[in-house]
């Protein structure tokens, strides 16, 4: 509509001109009748264009659209029948350079919007049509003096000028879309940057506060003896696990990216595992003045326990932290041959257009007292329970409403009880004494594990890099049995080229165990194919003697 005017003052003075080329041939009442038509349609086209800046742009709904374009298509039909009334009105007594004049004129005009209004071909073809099949037909009954060229090139233009119309139209709406696709790409990438941006700040000031409380716990009980106590080695190494619990959640999106997760299902009681997670997360609930109630049947499911465990985790875990009153429902029921595990709330919800999104990673949705105080969490955890539940093939439904709560039901297969017995009943052996060679760049990490594992009853010896390496092995004095090696070494070495060595100088395989704290999905892909045990960092003592176990070396 933005473009009728221009259009409109175009063709009201090409008319004009029409109208003097034949004013000495014509007649008095095709004069009157062409001169009225032009005043006609340029009172309605601008009667038109005056409504259109005058009506509500900020309200562009569908229906709104749509009137706008029936108002150019009528445009388009009293302009076409406008012009479509030329042969009739001057071609009896016009001559032949008149007649071959003016439709040279009326192509070039009729050429001028196909720029614009051919990128609505209805649009166009409904004005060209009337105009160039009254042309085609007068010719026909000119003399020309056998020329065919003037016969056909008022079909011959119309053809042209519609195919260029259904081009262009393509070409514009791909231009559209291409337009839209980038706009959406861009607006997902700020989200996306925004989103890390906040999940940054979050994690940084996540991760210091614990570091920041065992740190002033270690200097309080170096500086003072008699703070050397359980009760604040307790607290230390709460601060800590604290820590390790964030960067735990990095691991699992990347372990997640690098498709590294097993899954290793087994008969579980799950009335213990939800009685186990609930005591994790009752005394946060308590403190708030929640209840965390936990009920249902006594039943079995065939799971993988640290996954389940991990996705129950993360959900009561935001069921406390986004509830501030009432309470937090944990329940487990048979159905048929499932389980279905339920989770309910009474806390603030989520909205309907909020609810596709908080599946995304580091989102975090800006409402709620949690997020006003800066616990709103790292918008890690329902990623997390969304990929282990797609990871473990648990089907889950999720269901939130603001004000009232939000409810999550995941459904296991259910095992029977020989199968619980059987896992139930198998137990760890005890490890005997190893020699352990402990490769690190790091003293204090290789000190450290010295302390454990020499608790441990274990024989250790220490390399920092590959000369010290070397020197050991070749010395003799230590025959490892198992090699404990980090992943990044000096000399742009990694844990490999350390087994590697260690197996070369022994001339036989040696048991590996690999820590690393790196995170790259491709070098986690890497490492779980070299077939070695690996332990991401930090780690703790029962996880690292639960890996020497599992490696059963005699």
């Amino acid at each position: 509509m933005a473009e009728v005017g221009s259009r409109m003052v175009g063709s009201v003075i090409v008319a004009c001109i029409v109208g003097l080329m034949f004013y000495s041939s014509a007649t008095a009442d095709a004069l009157l009748i062409w001169f009225s038509g032009i005043l006609f349609v340029a009172i309605n086209s601008w009667l038109l264009i005056r409504w259109h800046y005058r009506s509500d742009h900020e309200n562009r709904s569908l229906s709104y659209v749509r009137i706008w374009h029936w108002v150019n298509l009528y445009l388009s039909v009293i302009w076409g029948i406008f012009w479509a009334l030329t042969p009739f009105l001057f071609f009896p007594d016009a001559s032949q350079i008149q007649i071959l004049s003016l439709l040279l004129l009326v192509v070039v005009a009729s050429s001028m919007p196909s720029v614009t209004m051919g990128c609505y071909p209805d649009i166009y073809i409904t004005f060209l049509t009337p105009v160039f099949f009254s042309f085609s037909w007068h010719l026909l009954a000119v003399d020309f003096g056998g020329e065919i060229l003037p016969l056909i090139i008022a079909p011959l233009t119309w053809m042209m000028l519609v195919l260029f119309s259904i081009v262009i139209h393509r070409t514009h709406m791909e231009s559209i879309i291409l337009r839209l696709e980038h706009r959406n790409a861009q607006e997902l990438a700020d989200e996306r940057t925004a989103a890390k941006t906040r999940f940054i700040a979050v994690a940084s000031h996540d991760l210091r506060q614990p570091v920041q409380a065992a740190r002033l716990y270690a200097e309080a009980m170096l500086s003072n003896p008699d703070m050397r106590s359980q009760e604040t080695s307790e607290k230390l190494v709460r601060s800590l696990s604290s820590a390790s619990h964030l960067l735990d959640r990095l691991l699992d999106i990347s372990k997640l990216d690098a498709g590294v997760l097993e899954v290793n299902r087994q008969a579980i009681r799950v009335q213990k595992v939800l009685n186990e997670i609930s005591a994790v997360h009752s005394v946060h609930a308590m403190e708030k003045g929640i209840h965390l109630r936990v009920q249902g049947e006594q039943c079995l499911v065939c799971a993988d326990k640290s996954i389940l465990i991990e996705i129950l985790d993360n959900v009561i875990g935001n069921a406390v932290r986004y509830t501030e009153q009432g309470e937090i429902t944990v329940s487990a029921h048979t159905s048929g041959a499932s389980v279905c595990l339920t989770v309910e709330d009474t806390g603030q919800g989520i909205p309907k257009a909020k609810q596709a999104i908080v599946f995304e990673e580091f989102v975090q949705l800006d409402s709620g007292p949690e997020t006003a105080a800066g616990n709103a969490g790292m918008g890690l955890g329902l990623p997390i329970v969304k990929r282990l539940c797609e990871l473990h093939a648990i089907p889950f439904e999720f269901e939130s409403d603001v004000g009232v709560g939000t409810s999550f039901r995941f459904y296991l297969p259910r095992a029977s009880d020989d199968s619980a017995n059987s896992t139930e009943d198998s137990t760890i052996k005890d490890q005997t004494p190893l020699r352990i060679l402990v490769i690190d760049d790091e003293p204090q990490i290789t000190d450290s594990l010295s302390m454990i594992l020499v608790a441990a009853g274990h024989d250790v010896e220490v390399a920092h890099n590959m000369q010290q390496l070397q020197r050991t092995l070749r010395s003799g004095r230590f025959i490892p049995q198992l090699v404990l090696s980090d992943d990044r070494l000096p000399g742009n070495l990694a844990s490999g080229d350390m087994i590697e060595e260690v197996n070369s100088q022994l001339g036989r395989p040696v048991p590996a165990i690999i820590m690393t704290g790196n995170t790259s999905p491709e070098r986690i892909q890497a490492l779980k194919a070299s077939g070695y045990p690996v332990l991401f960092k930090p780690v703790s003592n029962a996880e690292i003697m639960s890996a020497i176990t599992q490696l059963d070396i005699s």
